[in-house]
């Protein structure tokens, strides 16, 4: 390929990129006039995609050698796995099914992600000799407190049937050896009374976001712009379900958390950080 075709393929995956920061959709990115050169430059590389506003990069297709090697290419290529991302995402948000699953499995995720602060005494008085034993059975306790909720909260009765349902799932295997610990942990962090209070949309966006951040990690989603994309997404998504803005969602995840560290303070103390365990993963 001559140097003239690959810069011109580059400016034109530039101008998708750039386009998609300033915060254009997908569809409505690096489009420009028809102009001999350029098709013809997409053409030669297999990019090229032609629509009512002109012509522009196609997201179409593998990406020739020359153009991978160029910084814009390996952007445009995790670009284009983001997009598949998204678009995985909405088939999930369309199938309320399928959107409970993704849920309580993003908010298993969001557990396994936290350490579980919490104070000293409580983890002495349930016979954990130090903070490395708490650590080693809060990881196994992740199966029962994600059950719990997605009983109470959810109303699902056999989570592991409703999680069948996904190709993913961030939620780990139960394990019956730990059953003694997981109970430990539930009674340290009071789990049944924070139970009664996590509001059904606070852990639906908590659930939802946190396993879009499961699914950008395992996609191996390596650049900001490409992770802006999918976050965005994500967002308007969230909001057509929940019904509330973004700050409205933020706002309630906030409000709800501090309810439950106020009813479950222990001498007038915090049991746990409850804002590091119950949070938004951005």
């Amino acid at each position: 390929m001559k140097k003239e075709e690959v810069e011109i393929v580059k400016q034109m995956i530039q101008q998708f990129i750039d386009d998609v920061e300033r915060g254009k959709a997908v569809e409505e990115a690096g489009w420009k006039e028809k102009e001999k050169d350029v098709e013809y430059a997409l053409k030669r590389f297999g990019l090229y995609e032609e629509g009512p506003q002109g012509i522009r990069v196609s997201l179409q297709g593998p990406l020739p050698e020359d153009i991978l090697k160029t910084e814009e290419g390996d952007i445009f290529l995790d670009m284009r796995q983001a997009i598949q991302i998204s678009e995985h995402i909405l088939r999930i948000a369309e199938n309320p099914p399928l959107q409970t699953a993704m849920e309580i499995s993003g908010f298993a995720y969001m557990l396994k992600a936290s350490e579980f602060p919490v104070l000293s005494h409580r983890l002495f008085n349930e016979g954990f000799t130090d903070i490395g034993e708490w650590h080693t059975a809060v990881s196994n306790a992740v199966y029962l407190l994600t059950s719990l909720t997605a009983k109470k909260v959810w109303g699902i009765k056999d989570m592991e049937e409703v999680l069948k349902q996904l190709d993913h799932t961030s939620l780990p295997i139960p394990e019956k050896k730990n059953e003694e610990d997981a109970e430990r942990v539930k009674r340290v962090l009071k789990w049944n009374k924070v139970l009664e209070i996590l509001e059904l949309d606070v852990c639906k966006a908590l659930g939802f976001l946190w396993y879009v951040d499961f699914l950008i990690s395992s996609g191996k989603i390596r650049y900001p712009e490409s992770r802006i994309l999918i976050q965005k997404k994500a967002w308007e998504l969230l909001e057509k379900k929940i019904g509330k803005t973004i700050q409205e969602i933020r706002r309630t995840v906030i409000e709800n958390v501090d309810k439950v560290e106020k009813e479950t303070l222990e001498q007038g103390f915090a049991i746990a950080s409850w804002h590091e365990i119950l949070r938004l993963p951005w």
